[in-house]
């Protein structure tokens, strides 16, 4: 099933919105929006805070790699499924896989470990918010040790990831003649 990019992807983007910064002089709130790739295609005007996704690259993770047939205590004989459906996983699904009746399991070839690298990065023209958005994002959303990425409802049980984060590049430059405030978090999931 080629569905763990869509479920990682959209995991990813979930944990990172609700970020908020907070502009001194007006005492207001602002929303940090996510974004996958750069958001000038979705956004007439360009606001700023902002962060984007980049998925930077996908490999099989050998240190984790198993040979062989599982079989997983979660699927149902297919006998009581229920017009063909278990969950949300359809009879499609569990077609692709053989299923042993006299053993009463199925047979499933050992799932291919990939780690999946992607590029988290943070756009702001204001040094505090800069600050404020690194602060959550390094605290709360993906802290440097036991960062984890639930991809929940997108898949059929919902699984907890490991989330390391790789690298914290400051990228800061100037942009017609403004300064504008940039960092990049290379995160790896391993999925």
């Amino acid at each position: 099933m080629t569905t763990f990019l869509l479920s990682e992807d959209e995991a990813l983007r979930d944990l990172l919105i609700g970020m908020t910064v907070t502009d001194q002089k007006a005492n207001t709130t602002r929303n940090v929006g996510v974004w996958f790739g750069q958001p000038d295609q979705e956004l007439r005007e360009q606001k700023y805070p902002y962060v984007t996704i980049d998925m930077v690259d996908i490999a099989e993770d050998f240190s984790r790699s198993m040979r062989g047939k599982v079989k997983p205590v979660y699927l149902e004989d297919p006998e009581n499924m229920i017009d063909g459906v278990q969950g949300t996983q359809s009879v499609q699904a569990v077609q692709e896989v053989e299923y042993d009746s006299d053993v009463n399991s199925w047979k499933i070839d050992f799932p291919i470990p990939v780690n999946i690298d992607y590029q988290i990065t943070t756009y702001s023209r204001q040094p505090r918010h800069d600050r404020q958005i690194l602060a959550q994002l390094m605290y709360t959303k993906i802290p440097l040790r036991f960062a984890i990425l639930n991809t929940g409802p997108n898949t059929v049980y919902g699984t907890t990831r490991r989330l390391d984060v790789l690298d914290i590049a400051k990228r800061d430059v100037s942009e017609n003649g403004k300064r504008l405030f940039v960092n990049a978090i290379t995160v790896r999931i391993s999925s």
